[in-house]
């Protein structure tokens, strides 16, 4: 008899389809020059809450508990600036702002960790807001060509997030499940 594990499910902010598109092209450029794909599965985001299990027979009062608290958020102003790398793992586009998203995050981990029992790999003290355009499968061997087409290319966008959005994991890919409006006054 086999124990289905509770579904993975993380909460991000995400630019208008517009800035959206510009870092679709970015990711499939790297997809086409390297063959580094990971970052497609996902649209462009920035994390502000990492994957956590959580079950799924109480996903409506998750929903319900997520809408409440993003009514309380002030929309957050966002600047995307060029490009930036954690170590020779991760390439991504810089967010000039990290207060906000870091006060966010502060306040979304102790939302959810009173809902679920969050697990010790489920917690992180420490975010540094960005959006990754390669992770996962870039190879070290790789990183210096990827990387030297990227550290001295210009990248700007700005928007105003005015949204919460929770993924659920398909198994496969991220799928947007819900998306939590921010108090417009």
């Amino acid at each position: 008899m086999s124990t289905k594990r509770d579904p993975l499910y993380f909460i991000c902010l995400m630019p208008p389809s517009g800035i959206k598109s510009e870092i679709e092209k970015i990711k499939k450029e790297i997809q086409a020059e390297f063959g580094i794909s990971h970052a497609l599965k996902l649209p462009a985001h920035i994390t502000v809450k990492i994957p956590f299990r959580f079950n799924e027979n109480k996903e409506a009062s998750l929903l319900k508990k997520l809408q409440n608290f993003s009514a309380e958020l002030k929309p957050i102003s966002i600047n995307l600036k060029d490009f930036g790398r954690f170590d020779k793992k991760v390439i991504f586009i810089n967010v000039l702002d990290h207060e906000p998203i870091i006060q966010l995050h502060t306040n979304l981990q102790g939302f959810i960790g009173e809902l679920t029992q969050l697990k010790k790999h489920e917690l992180a003290s420490k975010i540094h807001p960005h959006v990754t355009i390669a992770t996962r499968d870039l190879k070290r061997t790789d990183f210096p060509q990827v990387w030297a087409n990227f550290k001295d290319r210009y990248f700007a966008a700005s928007f105003i997030a005015k949204h919460l959005f929770l993924l659920k994991h398909n198994g496969k890919t991220w799928d947007i499940l819900r998306k939590f409006d921010f108090n417009k006054e």
